[in-house]
């Protein structure tokens, strides 16, 4: 992290700034999900056992400590498909993604990129005209929004879209009793793009987006950033934080004031 990040980092709430560097620390989980809570360590387990995450590391800097440390990790998520570790700037010991990596930990399968950004927003965006944004409300527009999502580039490399779809029901029940933080932009009369949040005491966790390519530079994100923003008042918890990928995502929130306060290396277990 550079010294202007550190710098803008003690302007930023704290709480704001751990939620964008370990969301799932802090974020309303999905109901089902366990916990694993450890002065070293947290894990976060889905329901069903769908996937997990492990973040806020403070684990040891000896070799042998260490080692037994992601090796008791290991055993609340076997037998998980996807387990994700997240890696922030305020993990220990230094240099611990290379040292995951000598421990067997490898890169995220594409299109998730192996290190992004945390960064958040405390001022208000700017309006933005010529996009409709609306909450999702229905099963059809929760569809619509997932359709928009498989068709980005890269989903089906990752794993095939057939559970998604299966599970679109279920998922959409489980995300409108959290409160339906789910939003389209449409344009010309047709849902062009789609955006997540998660909520936490701390502001909204920007948890994904997706436009089609054909509507992209056209103020889509932008608009869904400000109807997230607008959400955030609502709830009195006015602050977004997003994790975004520097080769690709993360030029756009910074022309939007989006602050960087840590970058983070995303790991994941070999099954």
């Amino acid at each position: 992290m550079t010294s202007v990040a550190r710098t803008t980092r003690r302007m930023v709430s704290s709480e704001l700034a751990a939620l964008a560097e370990d969301p799932e620390l802090f974020v309303a989980p999905p109901e089902g999900t366990q916990h694993v809570a450890r002065d070293r360590y947290r894990v976060v387990i889905g329901p069903h056992r769908r996937w997990a995450g492990v973040c806020r590391l403070r684990l040891s800097s000896r070799p042998d400590e260490l080692a037994r440390e992601v090796a008791e990790i290991r055993g609340f998520v076997a037998g998980i498909e996807t387990v994700l570790w997240n890696v922030g700037s305020s993990a220990r010991p230094e240099s611990l993604p290379d040292r995951l990596h000598e421990l067997g930990l490898r890169h995220p399968d594409p299109p998730m990129d192996h290190v992004c950004a945390a960064m958040v927003l405390t001022e208000e965006p700017p309006q933005v005209g010529g996009v409709d944004v609306r909450r999702i409300s229905t099963l059809e527009e929760h569809h619509a929004g997932l359709e928009i999502m498989l068709a980005t580039a890269g989903w089906t490399a990752r794993r095939p879209p057939t559970n998604e779809r299966t599970r679109a029901a279920e998922t959409f029940e489980r995300r409108m009793r959290r409160g339906g933080h789910e939003w389209l932009a449409w344009m010309d009369g047709r849902p062009v793009a789609h955006a997540l949040a998660n909520r936490s005491a701390h502001g909204l966790f920007l948890a994904g987006g997706a436009t089609l390519p054909e509507a992209r530079g056209r103020g889509c994100y932008r608009a869904l950033v400000r109807a997230r923003w607008d959400e955030a008042v609502r709830l009195g918890i006015p602050g977004l934080a997003v994790q975004a990928q520097y080769g690709t995502s993360a030029p756009i929130p910074r022309r939007l004031d989006f602050t960087e306060v840590a970058s983070v290396h995303t790991l994941q277990s070999t099954t």
